[in-house]
């Protein structure tokens, strides 16, 4: 079993001995696919042994029609290496950002790979952000350690063939995106050299020399290499590959990637970019060997004929059950599928003598190991689950864990294990004897009383329990993973099989089961928490100077999650001259499960002066335990939760800055735009336009309407309705729209002709040099006077979707550029429109107000004061 491990800031693998434990690669992907399909897909995949990995910077990057096709249309063992999370990108689908967001496209990664058939790995690179070349792309990720965990990747999924998604060059534009090419690249060399990174050789990872590296071809002057043809029907989902793949593209919802499931003939091309065949291929897997035996001729074995008749048989009986396959009567395969198996372990126990030079051979023997038991179930129809009580349990607790095993099949299964596996320390207990058989339609239940350790950890992913390193994750050296998407789920069942006489273990993760009236059964993971969860709101507050002496009002919310209910003190941790009214509050929890919410007044000190602070929460309990953090559940429909933990801390940013007085200020907002809150925590009064306010309420009323983040985009009624509110400035009122996409060129949405450059024109360097154009407007100096410094401690990026040109009743204000770029104009323009004022910005305000970055809320405030009597 290759078991990962950390040296320093290395991943690398360390080989045991154990009999049929599988490498971490070696794992049967994730599928959505059930019953005869699934088992179909399986059979196509059993006994082929190619495997592609394709490397990419991002979620979204992936070609999904190649990944379904060769996956599931070729039975390839087929991945995706993404370098990163997305953290740096927008969300369509709601306000989280950075850290939150790369769980959410994790997870869609994870959903899109069930329907595509693949893997998925990561990197330990961070998505800061747009990037415009490889070489700031090499700044935040230093190319080295990022090539060594792309290696690391590459010499344990060990792929006869990678796939670039990007070509390494600007024509690639995003610097991620070249970053990737060339690392893709890099990888297909270095993991073939022991001298590269010899750390993971010492360790265990053996270097890995894949055959060919393709790229996929982009523009229609490419030259290609090889072509799939990805529209191909497979009747054993109902779809083509396309339309699966366009299914796959559709679970990045957070991207706004739904796509529609075209038929027809579709076709990918490839590019070759190294081979290590002496002739060009004119395929995508010429020169390889794709089964067991020819690669067991490859390494010419001291017993060939033993080791190559195990494996000639093993091919021949996966033949005969393909030809006995009836998707009506699985349970006619089973045998051919025992018999399979037994091959297998035979070839694994010749191909053991052979030592060091069959270790690819034993990696891929280990793997087919996998599937066919895989496959071995699903023609059985044996099903094993594990139900948890209880959803989120704390260190200490004891619960009630059912597994079960499901016999559907036509025949009797022996049974000789059904309980939970867990980690160290935690312990399971029963009453209940083992029932040694499974008859036909029998579901046998066993009840335990599972205790997790009283320092047990909460469950949180693994890249995110230590700060980061910059641009990059960071994790303990207890943490066994290299390039994994998630740890292994801690509450875990495992059941003990005899089919046919062949013995085989399968384990599941434990859920908790319950109901929806409207949406019917559902499952969500098991997760260990903190006996009482503290969470502070809001998490960042602003505080103008000129208010000082005002309260700020703050909620804790407590969770306790204690079974037998938690008793303790709520108190604060403030900087000096600071005060928290009550400064102390005494909670009881009687059971678990319980919430509570408490309000507390927050009191700067006399003659606050700008400046950033934080205030912490703590709750204490009568054992004296403290508990100071708690989690936000990242959680969709289309993708399962996860915990996102943080300090329960205010942090209060005071400003000094001025605010337009008695503002009436409309809001049009849409997914992902955070701006509103912002202002409502300065103390901008905001009234949100629904579709009928849009359509038919009166607007003159407004002094100030203000468009979100993408309005024109998930906002048909914007569209629709938009003439309204031209006239509303028309007649005197004042429109800011913040920074749309391609959408808002359209004619007619903006007053007077505009155009925004593909790809958008963005500065994308926090600290680029900006010029205030007209010094003297009153955006820069009603009510509050703007200078450079308020341009000052921005992050991420300044902003994008810049306007390219825009006609002469437009005015820009302001000017700046990235590094060794042309100035660019287009981030804030200002018209005249009749009576009244129309803004667009690209400025990110929408990043800048969660940072608390104190001169885009001052800047912000005199874009909110054109209205003042107008």
């Amino acid at each position: 079993m290759i078991r990962f491990r950390l040296i320093g800031q290395w991943v690398i693998a360390a080989l045991a001995v154990s009999l049929f434990a599988s490498p971490l690669s070696a794992q049967v992907a994730e599928t959505e696919y059930e019953g005869s399909a699934a088992l179909g897909l399986e059979l196509r995949q059993l006994g082929t042994t190619k495997r592609v990995l394709m490397i990419g910077a991002h979620p979204d990057d992936e070609r999904t029609q190649v990944l379904s096709t060769l996956a599931l249309g070729e039975g390839a063992d087929v991945a995706y290496l993404s370098l990163t999370r997305g953290e740096g990108g927008q969300n369509g689908i709601g306000p989280e950002l950075q850290e939150a967001l790369g769980l959410i496209r994790t997870e869609e990664l994870l959903s899109a790979r069930r329907v595509d058939g693949a893997q998925q790995f990561f990197t330990r690179a961070v998505d800061w952000g747009f990037s415009k070349n490889p070489e700031e792309a090499f700044m935040m990720w230093p190319r080295d350690e990022l090539l060594a965990d792309a290696v690391a990747v590459v010499r344990d999924f060990r792929p006869d063939v990678i796939v670039s998604v990007w070509s390494g060059t600007p024509a690639d534009g995003h610097g991620h995106h070249q970053a990737a090419g060339i690392i893709a690249e890099d990888a297909f060399h270095a993991a073939a050299d022991p001298d590269r990174y010899p750390e993971q050789i010492a360790a265990g990872l053996r270097p890995h020399a894949p055959i060919h590296f393709f790229r996929l071809v982009r523009r229609v002057d490419d030259a290609a290499n090889a072509e799939l043809a990805t529209g191909e029907f497979d009747p054993l989902v109902g779809l083509s590959y396309f339309q699966i793949a366009m299914a796959s593209r559709s679970r990045h919802r957070s991207q706004d990637m739904g796509s529609i499931l075209r038929p027809g003939p579709e076709t990918s091309p490839l590019t070759l970019a190294a081979t290590r065949l002496e002739t060009t291929p004119d395929a995508v897997f010429a020169g390889v060997d794709s089964t067991l035996v020819a690669r067991a001729r490859a390494i010419g074995t001291s017993a060939p004929g033993a080791l190559t008749n195990a494996l000639s048989r093993y091919q021949a009986t996966l033949d005969d059950a393909r030809r006995a396959f009836n998707p009506l009567r699985p349970q006619q395969i089973v045998p051919f599928l025992a018999e399979a198996a037994r091959y297998v372990d035979e070839a694994h126990r010749l191909a053991r003598v052979e030592g060091a030079g069959a270790l690819d051979l034993l990696f891929h023997i280990e793997q087919e190991r996998q599937e066919v038991e895989n496959a071995l179930l699903l023609a059985a129809g044996i099903t094993v689950d594990a139900i948890s009580e209880d959803e989120a349990v704390v260190p200490g607790q004891t619960f009630s864990m059912e597994v079960q095993a499901w016999n559907g099949g036509d025949a009797v299964v022996g049974l000789t294990t059904l309980e939970p596996s867990l980690p160290d320390g935690w312990t399971a207990v029963t009453t209940e004897d083992l029932s040694r058989t499974l008859a036909p339609g029998v579901l046998v239940t066993r009840t335990f009383q599972v205790t997790v350790p009283a320092n047990a950890n909460p469950t949180e992913p693994y890249f995110l329990q230590l700060p980061r390193d910059g641009a990059r994750y960071t994790w303990s050296d207890e943490v066994g993973f290299v390039g994994v998407p998630f740890q292994r789920d801690a509450g875990r069942a495992v059941a003990g099989l005899e089919i046919n006489d062949f013995a085989l273990d399968t384990d599941i993760a434990a859920t908790f089961q319950d109901v929806d009236q409207w949406r019917g059964e559902f499952r969500r993971p098991v997760r260990v928490v903190p006996a009482v969860s503290l969470t502070v709101e809001p998490g960042l507050t602003v505080l103008p100077i000129a208010r000082g002496d005002e309260p700020i009002r703050m909620s804790v919310r407590l969770v306790a999650e204690e079974p037998d209910g938690i008793d303790g003190v709520l108190s604060f941790v403030a900087p000096a001259g600071w005060r928290v009214d009550p400064a102390q509050v005494p909670v009881s929890f009687p059971t678990a499960g319980t919430e509570r919410v408490l309000e507390f007044s927050l009191f700067a000190p006399a003659g606050v002066d700008q400046d950033r602070v934080s205030v912490d929460a703590v709750f204490t309990d009568e054992s004296d335990r403290r508990f100071d953090r708690g989690y936000t559940l990242v959680d969709y429909e289309h993708i399962r939760p996860r915990p996102i933990y943080s300090e329960a801390e205010l942090d209060v940013q005071v400003l000094d800055v001025v605010l337009p007085e008695g503002l009436r200020v409309g809001y049009i907002t849409s997914a992902g735009d955070n701006v509103p809150p912002a202002l409502l925590e300065l103390g901008v009064p905001l009234e949100f336009l629904d579709e009928n306010d849009l359509a038919s309420a009166p607007l003159d009323g407004f002094d100030v309407i203000v468009v979100g983040i993408r309005g024109y985009e998930g906002r048909p009624d914007l569209v629709t309705h938009n003439q309204r509110l031209l006239d509303y400035v028309e007649d005197g009122g004042t429109m800011i729209v913040q920074y749309n996409q391609y959408q808002f060129t359209a004619p007619g949405l903006a007053p007077y002709p505009i155009s925004i450059d593909r790809p958008h024109d963005r500065v994308t360097d926090p600290t680029a040099d900006v010029t205030l154009l007209e010094p003297d407007h009153p955006i820069f100096n009603t009510p509050n006077e703007i200078t450079a410094a308020d341009f000052e401690g921005w992050v991420q990026e300044r902003g994008l979707y810049f306007l390219d040109t825009w006609d002469d009743r437009y005015t820009p204000l302001i000017e700046m550029a990235d590094p060794g770029e042309e100035p660019n104009r287009g981030s804030l323009v200002i018209a005249d429109v009749g009576e009244g004022t129309y803004v667009y910005t690209g400025l990110a305000f929408f990043r800048q107000f969660p940072a608390g970055v104190p001169g885009a809320y001052r800047l912000f405030a005199n874009l909110l004061a054109l209205g003042v009597d107008r």
